[in-house]
């Protein structure tokens, strides 16, 4: 048995206990994010300096150093805001403003447009296309889903919930379609919709429908029924 991971963890345990009255913060394994929001920057400053200052002084008092290489704030707004830079600055720590971050494997960018992403996983996914060509003609369908499940499906379907209904997706969706094409020996201009049917391989846009349903599903608690917010017949 490995205790490192879970001896780390416990050390880490009460970190969150001090942030909590100013953010909201999420750990996972040795991977700590901090969610900081408010109505107006200035409340939003004052709340960042809060949180900086208790970690600074947590990592001081258990004898640890904070990675600055590694640490970067993003300020996540739209696109018709005006971005006005912020710069955190605590005991000689000073944290840098970003426009993009890698949380857990998901490119994001201050306007949350998932560009990045798509840009990222492309092409991991033509190497997933490729690969699947060069197995076609020795593979029977069988083991070409099972290539595509493992190589391609795994990387679109990674965080979906989050970037599904972007603009972006259109591209993931067109590799998508083009991986089926090989799969199945169609030609370029072949009409997709039966071959996903024939498949049994959903399509992005029905993945992340199945993804929101089953989140939903998993999680009720997090949701409000309209039953409870207003007494107004909508549906008629």
């Amino acid at each position: 048995m490995i205790l490192e991971p879970l001896l780390f963890i416990i050390y880490v345990n009460d970190l969150p206990c001090g942030v909590n009255q100013f953010a909201n913060p999420v750990i996972y394994a040795d991977d700590t994010s901090v969610l900081v929001s408010a109505k107006n920057l200035e409340d939003l400053k004052s709340k960042v300096d809060s949180t900086l200052h208790h970690i600074v002084d947590w990592f001081s008092f258990n004898g640890l150093t904070l990675n600055m290489d590694k640490t970067n704030i993003i300020k996540f707004h739209s696109n018709h805001s005006q971005n006005q830079p912020h710069q955190c600055d605590s005991d000689n720590y000073a944290i840098k403003e970003v426009i993009n971050i890698n949380l857990l494997g998901l490119e994001l960018d201050n306007h949350i447009n998932w560009k990045k992403h798509v840009i990222k996983i492309l092409p991991k996914l033509s190497r997933a296309c490729y690969a699947v060509r060069a197995m076609c003609p020795i593979s029977c369908m069988t083991t070409l889903k099972m290539i595509y499940f493992a190589c391609f499906r795994s990387i679109i379907n990674y965080g979906i919930i989050f970037g599904g209904n972007s603009t972006e997706c259109k591209k993931v969706f067109l590799a998508q379609k083009k991986i089926i094409r090989i799969m199945t020996g169609s030609r370029p201009r072949t009409s997709c919709k039966p071959l996903f049917q024939s498949l049994g391989i959903l399509t992005i846009p029905s993945q992340y429908i199945l993804s929101l349903m089953n989140f939903e599903l998993q999680n009720q608690e997090r949701f409000t029924p309209s039953i409870e917010v207003h007494n107004f017949n909508t549906r008629n």
